[in-house]
């Protein structure tokens, strides 16, 4: 059940529904109880015995960040037609007897498994898994530009990724960071161009970028 009717005093709710803010409540009580230094953090390893055993439902959308799993953003219209764009742009564009392009495709970076948007990864990159790094990484962020421009940047950092692009559809900007910094898990230089700009990609031999048109093509 769900809602099963709405009257002067309020809402009436059946079991699923109950079900569900139980669980939701219960969640938050353990959250605001335990520090993360409570919590068990899964290694690679165990994540793919995990996977490899049928132990998460094929449709669950998580990714292992920093051993912890955890629910990746919607897909939106806007973010998956933005994808496909720079995923053919790519693919039109890349040396493939020296990269391949990947889409939405796991790396191997120690206790993390990020899936960025789209990656160009050397053919001799290392894999102990999935690829431990690539050369250049897009995200497309929505509702989960907080966590790319965040987290993610550091895990990409620390991996040795040369170029990091963030395209943020909300701001109609496209954040690019160069200069990594493995040891510390930071990029030296960080530009944001705004929707009229083009940009070139420094780590890649790609033809120029004029941010309008993804963002044209997210929208379409």
């Amino acid at each position: 059940w769900t809602r099963l009717r709405s009257a002067s005093e309020g809402t009436v709710w059946g079991p699923r529904m109950e079900s569900r803010r139980w669980a939701r409540d219960s969640i938050a009580a353990v959250a605001v109880e335990l520090d993360f230094s409570q919590l068990h953090r899964l290694s690679a390893h165990e994540y793919h015995r995990i996977l490899e055993a049928g132990g998460l439902d094929e449709d669950a959308r998580v990714e292992l960040l920093g051993g912890l799993l955890v629910a990746m953003s919607p897909k939106t219209r806007a973010h998956e037609n933005a994808v496909a764009w720079l995923a053919r742009w790519l693919m039109q564009a890349v040396d493939f007897d020296v990269f391949e392009v990947r889409v939405a495709s796991p790396l191997t970076l120690g206790d993390s498994e990020p899936e960025p948007d789209l990656a160009v990864i050397a053919l001799n990159a290392p894999r102990p898994y999935h690829p431990a790094t690539a050369t250049l990484i897009v995200e497309v962020g929505g509702s989960s530009l907080r966590r790319d421009l965040g987290t993610k940047t550091e895990l990409y950092a620390r991996a040795g990724v040369p170029e990091y692009w963030v395209l943020a559809l909300d701001q109609r900007r496209l954040i690019v960071r160069r200069e990594v910094r493995p040891d510390v898990g930071e990029y030296a230089q960080s530009i944001e161009l705004d929707e009229s700009a083009l940009v070139s990609c420094a780590a890649v031999a790609l033809p120029e970028l004029a941010i309008a048109d993804v963002l044209a093509a997210a929208n379409a």
